[in-house]
Order: structure tokens, then sequence, then C-alpha cells
């Protein structure tokens, strides 16, 4: 029995073991139910109380009995119903009617027991709906987590059903049509996508749906009627708010009557309208009438001011002190707030600018300078005076018309009362006052007595800058050139140009014509400086001389002809490859021909810069002499004085020892000169340890030395030239003699000997080449002509191994020869009677002269002026007629330098300047004289104040031919304002404009207008 009693126990503890984990995986299944039942009633029905529906298994649960579990136990570990029948037999009783053997029943028991003595029960517990349920409850609590996490404001608000909200404007009075807006705003855990708002209006309901940002959202509708709207939102309504409607106040009538300036001179008006324009400081009376019985009329602008009313009517006045916006509130049963434009137009302080001369001068020669003044006011001008600085200021007052609009004022100016000195300088304008009290100041401008240091340094400057430059340019034309050059080279391989190409050839188009701009450039430059030395009382010839050589060498390199080979390579980029390769090779000689003439200015500029440097070096020797000899005599009085002198001529000698090795370094200087050179630089170092007496004298020798070595310079190199230019005349004669005996004689070798004769002429090419660099007298026209020579023999030899049929190219070559030979000629000639080896003295000095002469007529045609209001009388006209007759000479002289040799290319410059003559002639014989002709007479003298000025490349004809070809795209708007035009231009033109015809209401536009480009300036 006792082993009956271990089998029952074991089994209890099995049953009990798996009543529990039944009783686990329920309970679950159940928590799972509950989560999944409640996650959806949160995210569909925004409860969570109808989540309590999944607890309803839970009452469904049952209990399995011990017996149920005991066979389930059997059947898992294959003992056929023993532990049952184990169970049922220890129920019979001893004394039971079937009279069962107890001992039967016990040995039963006790096998049974034997049996599953060794079985752990514990493995035979079924634990698959436990892990089941478990894993659905792990699912379930995963999916309740998603909606916090993810949608966490949803989630809290489906567990509070709690959102806050205000809405606008809520109950409201409103004018009739008046525009409202109705808002809502939502805050809470969480807020929705959209809500709807509720119109209720002439018994009618209109819904619209209206989405929400940041829990905002509104609606702008128009109030006709009575109204009342609510808004929706999930399961929530506001309440319902009204919009009240009433009629609005309007102003019937309103009048402004303005009262202007005592300065503008108009009489008193009245406007009506909502805009006024109005000069500044106008009084102002406004007076109107509303549609309803007024409580209170306010105009709100610069101050508050309290409008009288009287029923209806209200009026008030106020001055106009500037532009803005000005509010007219009336209040009845409503208000209204009327918004007026005021513009104050301000009185344009006058315009005035000193027209003549207009620019910064040295002082005349007469020390007497003409003075023109414009000056222009919007509601006219009340005084004029003119203000001059030297040590002190002083104060000329000007005769003006008073009250008008414009005026010019001329007059003579005597500088000689002022005692200037060199070194000196004197500054001078103009303020011009008007009507309202408002006063201009004219730009400054200054008269210099400049002093010879100062002319000598600012041309040795210019000379310099053109130096560095145009080495500069030489470098990047010869990079462009080769750039070309590979481009054609490819072109020519492949019959075909890419896009790229194209974009690169654009690019070197582009720089090739700012090399030959820059040339342009730096030639206008040299003119101003040479009308400045023209003009002064200081007249250097020298320096002027100085600056003409250079301007000289300038035009000779003539990018003229390149200028429109890149035009012409331009206008082909897009067409046949061909085209382009004709124009490339058209273009690479024009850059050839270029890029020698770099070369050869280079070297002539080089070397003149190297006879003007030792001229310079010898002059500065002679000033320090000079004031070495001042030393010497100042020793005797005031020894502190001279010392302090002393080491001031010291260091200039310093510095005069260092220019002259900086010159003995120089390159292409002849051996002998640069020998010379650094000898005396040693010696000039050598003087700073002398005593007084003896530095003035070595500084004398030095001084004397350097004089000598400039001239043995000047007379060298033009006796070499000379030379040179005999002998290559020489050989081209010979060459000639040579082509004239192919045309006579009957020689075997026809083009072996034409071959030999062109081998000589290619010589004779470089030494002509070589004469170039070297001088202006030998005109790269030379040089073009005997290329043709050249070529016109090669044609021949061709036509002589062919058919024996050169003789005509012969006899052409023979000619261009010839015409070289006699070329030659006039160059010896003119070589031999310059003064400088580098040329260009007798055409320069007769130009010079005819601007002279311009000059004196133009002095005497300002004599003439103002011309009366009455017309010109009888002895005006005849002096007139007599400038007319000058100026007719003066284009006569310069017609004739057409045919000079040093005119060269010219011609189109001197042919324009001399038709400009012929109109100023004529306008001189038909006695109109206006401020356009002095204009006219003033842009002639700048361009023939020196050679160079007459022939300048930016107002030359070719030059304005070379730039057009551009295709922009057509502007409806105005053109842009020139850079060029001054900030006194433009306010003269506001001033021209607001005087022309035009409707009142458009001064407001034309004066802001001009306004915005004033203050861009």
């Amino acid at each position: 029995m006792a082993q009956f009693d271990q089998l029952e126990k074991r089994l209890k503890n099995y049953a009990h073991r798996e009543q529990l984990i039944d009783i686990v995986s329920h309970l679950l299944f159940v928590l799972t139910t509950t989560l999944i039942s409640t996650t959806v009633s949160i995210l569909l029905l925004k409860s969570p109380f109808y989540g309590l529906i999944g607890i309803i298994p839970l009452f469904f649960y049952r209990n399995i009995p011990f017996i149920e579990r005991v066979k389930t136990l059997e059947k898992r570990i294959n003992l056929s119903d023993k532990l049952i029948n184990s169970i049922q037999l220890s129920k019979i009783s001893l004394d039971n009617k079937e009279r069962y053997s107890r001992e039967l029943i016990n040995a039963y028991i006790e096998t049974v027991a034997e049996a599953i003595k060794n079985i752990d029960l514990k493995k035979y517990i079924d634990l698959k709906t436990l892990k089941r349920n478990l894993l659905l409850f792990l699912i379930a609590v995963a999916v309740t987590l998603i909606p916090p996490a993810f949608f966490p404001e949803y989630f809290w608000y489906a567990l509070t059903h709690k959102i806050d909200y205000t809405i606008s404007p809520g109950d409201m009075i409103l004018l009739k049509d008046s525009p409202v807006v109705l808002s809502i705003k939502l805050w809470g855990v969480y807020l929705p996508g959209d809500v709807w708002l509720l119109i209720y209006q002439g018994g009618k309901l209109q819904k619209e749906k209206i989405s929400l940002k940041d829990g905002q959202g509104e609606k702008k509708i128009k109030i006709t009627e009575e109204t009342s709207y609510q808004f929706q939102f999930l399961d929530q309504k506001t309440r319902r708010f009204r919009l009240k409607v009433k009629e609005p106040i309007f102003i019937e009538n309103l009048q402004f009557h303005l009262h202007y300036p005592p300065y503008t001179k108009l009489k008193t008006e009245t406007k009506t309208g909502r805009q006024l324009i109005v000069p500044q400081f106008t009084r102002v009376e406004i007076e109107g009438r509303a549609s309803q019985d007024l409580s209170t009329a306010v105009l709100e602008f610069i101050d508050t001011l309290n409008l009288s009313i009287e029923g209806k009517t209200f009026h008030g006045s106020f001055t106009v002190k500037k532009s803005g916006v000005a509010y007219l509130h009336l209040k009845s049963h409503s208000s209204l707030k009327e918004p007026l434009r005021i513009y104050s137009i301000p009185d344009l302080a006058p315009m005035v600018s000193i027209f003549y001369p207009g620019y910064n001068i040295n002082l005349p020669q007469d020390m007497k300078l003409k003075i023109g003044i414009r000056c222009s006011d919007d509601y006219g001008l009340k005084s004029a005076n003119f203000y001059y600085t030297y040590r002190k200021e002083s104060r000329r007052v000007l005769k003006i018309h008073s009250g008008a609009i414009e005026d010019t004022i001329f007059f003579e100016w005597d500088l000689s009362q002022l005692a200037l000195l060199p070194g000196d300088e004197v500054s001078y304008y103009a303020i011009i006052g008007d009507n309202a009290g408002h006063y201009s100041k004219s730009k400054v401008y200054y008269v210099y007595f400049p002093t010879m240091e100062q002319i000598y340094k600012e041309v040795s400057k210019k000379e310099n800058e053109v130096s560095k430059d145009l080495e500069f340019l030489r470098s990047l034309h010869g990079e462009e050139m080769k750039e070309m050059d590979r481009l054609h080279k490819k072109l020519m391989e492949e019959r075909k140009i890419t896009w790229a190409e194209q974009e690169k050839l654009k690019q070197i188009i582009e720089r090739e014509k700012r090399i030959t701009e820059k040339i342009d450039a730096w030639q206008a430059e040299l003119e101003k400086t040479i009308e400045k030395l023209n003009e002064g009382i200081v007249l250097d010839r020298k320096s002027i001389e100085r600056l003409k050589e250079i301007t000289d060498i300038l035009q000779e390199l003539a990018p003229e002809k390149l200028r429109q080979a890149l035009n012409q390579l331009k206008q082909t980029l897009n067409q046949r490859p061909e085209d382009i390769e004709k124009a490339l090779q058209n273009i690479k000689e024009h850059q050839k021909e270029l890029a020698e003439a770099l070369k050869r200015t280079l070297e002539l500029l080089r070397r003149f810069q190297q006879e003007e440097r030792l001229k310079e070096l010898a002059e500065k020797a002679r000033k320090l002499a000079d004031e070495q000899k001042t030393i010497e005599e100042l020793l005797k009085n005031d020894s502190l004085k001279a010392e302090k002198e002393q080491l001031q001529v010291d260091q200039d000698i310093k510095e005069l020892s260092n220019e002259l090795q900086e010159l003995a370094r120089s390159q292409g200087l002849e051996a002998e000169i640069k020998q010379a050179l650094e000898m005396m630089s040693e010696q000039t170092q050598a003087m700073i340890q002398m005593d007084a007496h003896s530095k003035k004298e070595a500084l004398e020798n030095l001084a004397m030395d350097l004089e000598k070595l400039y001239k043995k310079l000047t007379r060298s190199r033009r006796a070499n030239l000379r030379k040179n230019l005999i002998a290559v005349l020489n050989q081209i004669i010979a060459a000639s003699k040579q082509e004239e005996r192919l045309l006579k004689e009957d020689l075997p070798e026809k083009k072996r000997f034409q071959q030999e004769i062109l081998q000589a002429t290619r010589t004779i090419a470089d030494s002509l080449y070589a004469q170039q660099t070297k001088s202006l007298y030998v005109s790269p026209q030379i040089g073009k002509r005997l290329a043709r020579a050249m070529l016109k023999m090669k044609q021949a030899q061709k036509l002589f191994s062919k058919r024996n049929q050169g003789k005509p190219a012969v006899r052409q070559a023979m000619a261009e020869l010839n015409v070289v030979a006699f070329q030659l000629l006039q160059s010896l000639k003119n070589a031999s009677a310059g003064k400088s080896s580098t040329g260009m003295d007798k055409f320069l000095q007769t130009l010079s002269n005819i601007s002279k002469g311009q000059m004196s007529l133009n002095q005497s045609l300002m004599n003439i002026l103002p011309i009366p209001a009455s017309g010109l009388n009888a002895q005006q006209r005849a002096q007139l007629r007599s400038l007319a007759r000058k100026q007719g000479e003066l284009r006569q002289a310069l017609e004739s330098l057409k045919n000079e040799p040093g005119a060269g290319e010219y011609g189109d410059i001197i042919e324009g300047l001399t038709k400009e003559m012929r109109e100023m002639e004529e306008q001189l014989y038909q006695y109109k004289v206006d401020r356009e002709l002095i204009e006219r007479q003033r842009r002639l003298i700048t361009r023939l104040l020196d050679a160079q000025r007459s022939i300048r490349k930016e107002d030359y004809t070719k030059k304005r031919i070379s730039r057009p070809g551009q295709n922009f795209l057509e502007r409806t708007s105005p053109k842009p304002l020139s850079e060029h035009i001054s900030k006194d231009e433009l306010r003269e033109m506001i001033q021209r404009a607001l005087r022309e015809s035009y409707p009142t209401e458009y001064e407001l536009y034309i004066r802001e207008y001009f306004k915005k480009l004033l203050e861009q300036r």
C-alpha cells in the first residue's frame, strides 16, 4: 500500500503542475485578448473601455479532472490504462463483493509503481499551450506599444479626450461687405489635421473643410448679412458665434487748399483726390463732408492733428515737411481710416559746374585763365561766388541774372597778381545760391605752377610704365600666337572645329582685342600729359618732344588691321571650316605683324629711353653742381644751414651714382658708352668724400662729360643708321640691277639666277628689319614692299621652271625694288635732317604749330562771348569773318600735311580733322556762335596739341567700325546711364526735364526717377 501512496502522490504532483500551467496559459491568453481589444478600441473607437471585451475568455476556463490528466499521462508514457487501473484497484475495499485478492491488487499496483519509478514525470508536462499563449502575449504587448511609440498624441487623446481651442473673432459687429477672417487654434496632446467650418447664413448651412497647420486654420469670408458660425473637429463642436452687420461711414467731399512757399512764386490753388504733390513747406487747408454725423475727426501724419467738426463737416490745416502717408480718421456709429498719399517735393539745390576749362591745368603762359560757369535751379537763381585759395581763401562776387532758371557766366581770371612761384598751386571753385536759400559747390579744380623737376619725373614715369606694359603685351601676344597656330594646324589636319575650340578662339579674339585697346589707352594717356605740358606756363619743349617720340613709336604699332581680322574671324566662327581656316590664316599674318611691331617698338623705346635718360642725368648733374655752388657760398654765412643742405646734396649724388650704374647695365647699350658710364658712376660715388669746393668742380666736370657722352651717343647712332641705310640701299639697287639683267638678257639658267637674287633679297630684308628696330625713319611699309618684291620673285621662279614666262613677274619685282630704293633715299634725307635717330621731327613740329594757331583762334572766339541779347553788332560780325578766314588757313595747312613723309598712315585722321575744321569754318561764316561751337573748338584743340593727339585712336573712324557687330537682345526698358555722367550733369538733366512740358501729375514720378538715379551715383 505504501507503493500506491507514493505513486498517487507523484501523479497528483503531476496533475497539479499541469493545472497550474493551464491557469497561467489561460491568463496569458486573456491578457492578450484584453491588450489587443484595448489597442483596437483606442485606435478605432478612441476609447480604452471597449478593451474590457478582451476579458470574456476568462469566463470560459474549465478545470480538467485528475483522472483525465492521468489518462493523458498514460498515453504519453505508453502504459495502456495501467495507471487508471491502479487507481481504481486501490479504491476497492477489503470486503468487496467480487472478493478480489488484495495481494493480487497490491502486486499489480507495485508492478505499475515499479514501472514508472524511474520515469521523470516533469518531462511529460505539456508546455506548448503555455508557450503559444506567451508568444501571443508578447506580440500583443508589442502591438499595444506601437500607438504610444509612434502616435503618442493620438494615443493620449484617446485616453483623455481633451483638446483646448480658441475661436477668432468670436462675436463681432462688422460693416456690410467687409471681409473677416474666421480662425481657430487648437492645442492638446493630439491635434487633428483638419476641422469643419459650419456657416449659417440666410437660413442655409454651408460646410467647409479647413486644413490645420501647427494647430491653426482660418477662412476669409465676406459679410453681406447677419451670419453665425461654429467649428467642428473629431467628436466635438464649438459654440455658435454671431457676426452682425452695420452701415459704413464714407467721405462725400474732400478738398485741399494749397498755399505754396514764397520762393516758388506759385499762386494758391485747390486740389481734390487722395494724393497731394506739393513743394516742401506748402501750407495745406483740408476740409470735407462725411456721410454721417461725426463724433471725432483726426488727421494722423507727422503729428496727430485734431480737426474741427460741425455735424458731418470737418476742417483743419497743416504744413507739408516731408513725404509720407497721412491717415484721416473719422468716427461716427462706424469708423473710417482714409489714407492720403502726400509727396513733398524738396527744392533741389542749384546745379553748378565749371565747364571751362573743366579740368586741372598748368598755369597758362599769359597767367590769365578764362573761366566758364554753368548753373541752373528749379525755382530760380539768386547769387554766385567764385572762391580761390592760395595761402588764404579769397572770394569774388559774380554777376548773375537773379531769378533766372539757368545762367552761364564767363570771366577772365588774372593770376599774375598772386605772385606764384614754381611748385605752387591754386585751388578754385564756385558756389551758387537759389531763392530758397540752398547753396551748391562746384568741383574743386587746381592751377599748377610746375617745376622742371616735376615735369621730368612725370615724363620719366610715363616712359617706364609704357615700357613695362609693352613688354607684358609682347609676352601675352606671343602666347596667343602659339595657341592660334596650334588651332590652325589642327583645323588643316581634321577639316573641322569643335565647339570647345570655337570658344577657345573667341577667348583668344577677346584677349587680342584687349591688347590693341591697351595700346590705344597708352596713346590717349600720353596725349593728356602732352596737353598739360603745352598749356602750362613752363613750356618744356624737351619733355614734350620726348613724349611725342613715344606716342609716335606707339602709333607705329598700327593694330587696326589686326582688329579687322579679329572681327572677321569672329563672324566666320559659325561658318564652314574652309572659311574659318582662311580667316585664321589671315589673322596669323596680322598677328605676326603685330608681334614684329611690338618687338620693334620695345627696341625703339629702349634706345629712346637710353638717350633721354643720359640727357636727364647730365641735367641732374648740372643742377647738383649749381646747388653745390650755392652751398659753398652759404658756408661763409650760415654753416649750420649749409651743412643740412650738404647732406641732401650728398644723398642726391649717391642716387646719381646709382642711376648711372643702372643706365650702364641697360640692354643694348654700346660697349664704349657703357664703360664710360661705369667709370663716371665710380667717380660720382667718390665725390661724397670731397670737400665742398672740390665737389662743385667735380660735379661741373661730370655734367660736361655726360653732355658730351649724350652727344656722342646720339651722333654715333645717327651715323650708324645712315651708314647702314646706305649699305642696304646699295644692296637694293644691286638686286634691282640683277632683276633688270634677268629681264633683258637671255640667261641660260634663269630659275637658278632668280633663286640667287631671292636669297640675296632675304638677306637684305633681315638687314632692313634690323634698322627698323632702331629708327622710325625706316617705316614698316618699306619692309612690306620688299616682301612683295620677294613674292614676285618666287612667282617668276615658278614660271621660269614651267613655261619660261616669268618676265612679267620679274618686271613687277624690279618695280617694287625701285620703290623701296626711293623710300630708303627719303628715309636717309629725313634722318640727316632730324635731331634724333628715332625720327618724327618735322611732321610733329608742323602739326604743333597748327595746334597753337587753333588755340589762338579759340581764345579770340572766347573774347567775343557772351553775345548780347540784341544780337551781333557789325564789329563782332567782322571779327567772326576774320576768325573764319583764319580757320580756313589752318585747315589748308593741315590738308598739306597729308603729303608730308611723316604723315604715313595718318591720312584718314588728318582728313577727319580737316572735315571738322571745314564745318566750323562754315558755322563761323554763318555767325552761328553758341556753346556747342565752343565745345567743338575745345575738342579740336585737344586733338591737335601735338602729333599723337591729332591721330587719337579713340576718335578714329576705324576704331568705331571695329566695335559693332555684336548681337544684343532688344530691351523695352531705357538704356542705362553712361558711367561717365557726373552727378552735376545728372542734376542738370533733372532740371531740364522738369522745365519741359508734361502733365502736372507726372512731376512726382520724374523727380522720384531722377532721385533714384542720384542715389545710385
